[in-house]
């Protein structure tokens, strides 16, 4: 009984290491791929002209939310003032 357990344990740490090893492969990989993504993105963005070469970005004349705007008055009761009755208690 011991051998077969000694031997599931052995089986079992070999399997977990190589499995380690792929995950800390493929995750060195994973972070490589960032890295050169970020680089390359980087690069891009310094070879491009600034933003404000075609003369100054005007603010739009209406923003959406407007001072004294109510965002969420869609999602407001219509007149029903009181108590909110739920819908999983039954009284």
């Amino acid at each position: 009984m011991t051998t077969n357990f000694d031997e599931f344990a052995r089986a079992f740490r070999e399997r977990t290491a190589r499995r380690l090893l792929e995950f800390e492969k493929t995750l060195a990989k994973a972070q490589d791929d960032i890295e050169k993504a970020v680089h390359d993105a980087r690069d891009e963005v310094r070879q491009r002209p600034p933003s404000h070469a075609n003369g100054p970005v005007e603010a739009p004349a209406e923003t959406r939310h407007a001072a004294g705007a109510r965002p969420y008055a869609a999602h407001q009761t219509r007149g029903t003032q009181g108590r909110v009755k739920s819908v999983l208690r039954r009284q």
